[in-house]
């Protein structure tokens, strides 16, 4: 800027000096054009260049804070600033737990074995799964959303308020500068529910109607009556294990167990003398520490039932309904049991994996329709996904601490209201 004015004061000089203005003949000087006898050329060049220089600045600059493109789903493309928010949903619920999980593992949360929806696939590690998982949603929700609207979907007032009233709870206790660091307003984010409820109603219809494709039949017929068959039963033990500070097992004392033979003892003793109505489930006080009571106990042909030993279950099986066991003690199995059989011919478990089964195949009718549906459609821009590491994103703008000052603010007003209603 200094060194432009110093040449465009020292042109206005040369101009000046060059013209000669008579003294007498003229009585008023005309004036001078502060370029002339100038060659002009040099000066346009010179701001043309200045001009480009700035543009190409600009240009850069733009490129520079210009929200990177993470996928492009059709011609929609998803941003890193569209992604901030659901990579946040992920990480606020694992942070919480990082912690207490290095305390006792040593490594961090997001090092941890994957446990997530895709946790079929061995080997990865939170970071990565969740990474996908974040992924596949996203693009997901976009690609429903798009056939949503051009289907002739609608919100419906309950809809738009409820997209409305999610936004509001995934802005609470969130500051001004977190709000913009992760790129959502009340505005935005409302928006991005609403995709979301439009997009699971066409989800919804399209499992429907892909669901009438699934042979139920043949996804039952290898499920055996026999293995999946239920033994439902209430139960009092005491365990005879516990916890060091390592987390490894151990035997409670000698003293501790013969407290606990004589309080299961009694409890068996209770039960054998008590009239036929009585309350199986009120055969201890309500303050008894040592012994636990089981209520909706069960367990199948097939698995087995960890409390007792073989020889003991076979003879546990043959027990009518209604009837109860002696005192079992049992030092290989770790518990002192008294069981009471209540159903012991249950089909609760048969039906629980006949429909498991069933959904599966029509998970995956779902699965395999919408993996052709994204084919060609879905461009990830690996370039800049790659370098995404899932628990470094949000985790400081909004730290661990903020979630825990959040849950506890939740929590308090919560009660108040809670209160101020009574």
């Amino acid at each position: 800027m200094n060194s432009s004015k110093k040449i465009k004061d020292q042109q206005e000089k040369e101009a000046v000096s060059t013209v000669s203005v008579p003294e007498k003949k003229v009585k008023k000087a005309k004036k001078i054009s502060r370029f002339a006898g100038v060659d002009k050329k040099p000066v346009i060049l010179v701001t043309l260049c200045i001009v480009v220089v700035l543009v190409l600045c600009i240009g850069v600059g733009i490129q520079q804070f210009k929200p990177k493109v993470i996928m492009t789903v059709n011609k929609t493309k998803i941003t890193m600033d569209d992604m901030m928010y659901p990579i946040y949903e992920v990480e606020s619920q694992y942070l919480p737990y990082n912690e207490m999980y290095e305390t006792y593992t040593g490594k961090s949360i997001w090092e941890a074995d994957y446990q997530g929806s895709g946790a079929s696939v061995s080997g990865l590690t939170n970071a990565i799964g969740l990474k996908q998982e974040v992924l596949n949603a996203e693009t997901q929700y976009e690609l429903l959303y798009q056939y949503a609207k051009k289907d002739g979907y609608k919100l419906t007032k309950s809809d738009k308020a409820k997209a409305k009233k999610q936004a509001k709870k995934a802005l609470k206790g969130l500051s001004w500068l977190q709000k913009l660091q992760l790129n959502i307003s009340q505005k935005n984010l409302t928006a991005r529910f609403e995709k979301r409820i439009l997009a699971n109603k066409y989800h919804e219809d399209k499992q429907k109607e892909l669901n009438k494709t699934v042979d139920e039949k043949a996804a039952v017929k290898d499920i055996s009556k026999k293995d999946y068959r239920q033994y439902d039963v209430q139960f009092y033990y005491a365990a005879t294990t516990t916890k060091d500070k390592n987390g490894k097992s151990k035997s409670v004392s000698d003293k501790k167990k013969a407290t606990y033979k004589t309080k299961i003892e009694e409890i068996a003793k209770k039960a054998k003398e008590a009239d036929s109505d009585f309350d199986f489930t009120k055969l201890t006080d309500k303050k008894e520490k040592d012994i636990t009571f089981e209520k909706d106990g069960n367990f199948t042909e097939k698995d087995g039932w960890s409390y007792v030993s073989a020889d003991t279950l076979k003879k546990i099986k043959k027990m009518k309904n209604g009837e109860i066991s002696d005192a079992i003690l049992d030092d290989t199995t770790g518990y002192y049991v008294v069981v009471k059989m209540v159903n012991n011919n249950s089909d609760e478990a048969y039906k629980t994996a006949c429909k498991d089964a069933i959904e599966s195949k029509q998970n995956e009718a779902y699965s395999s329709w919408f993996e052709k549906e994204q084919t060609d459609k879905v461009v990830v821009n690996t370039d800049v996904w790659t370098d995404v590491t899932i628990g470094t994103v949000t985790t400081d703008i909004v730290t661990a601490d903020d979630l825990n000052d959040m849950k506890e603010n939740s929590s308090s007003s919560k009660k108040s209201s809670k209160g101020s209603n009574q």
